[in-house]
């Protein structure tokens, strides 16, 4: 058997309670709806939920990556703005380009 804990792992305390309450006024319905099927529900259920979870662990992880990556480039920008910054008060800043027209 599978934990809890484990599976909620990592979600907000509030979301993994909402959860735990929903799972526990789901129980006594899935378990009514089991026995009046001879139990082919649960090989079914058992199967989807087990898909399902695969795919939201995987997206989980695709998400995280992204937001990894995407803090990494706003962490690199504000660096490279503070370099420049700082360059610019020691006076090593560059003038920017000008147009110049001849006529």
């Amino acid at each position: 058997m599978f934990e809890l804990e484990a599976l909620l792992l990592g979600l907000e305390p509030m979301t993994a309670a909402a959860v735990g309450v929903g799972a526990l006024l789901l129980a006594p319905v899935i378990g009514a709806v089991d026995s009046a099927t001879n139990n082919s529900l649960s090989e079914g259920a058992k199967s989807v939920a087990k898909t399902g979870l695969i795919w939201g662990f995987q997206a989980f992880e695709k998400a995280q990556s992204a937001v990894a990556e995407a803090s990494e480039s706003f962490q690199d920008l504000v660096a490279e703005a503070k370099a420049d910054m700082a360059s610019s008060k020691n006076g090593t800043h560059e003038a920017p380009p000008r147009e110049v027209t001849i006529g």
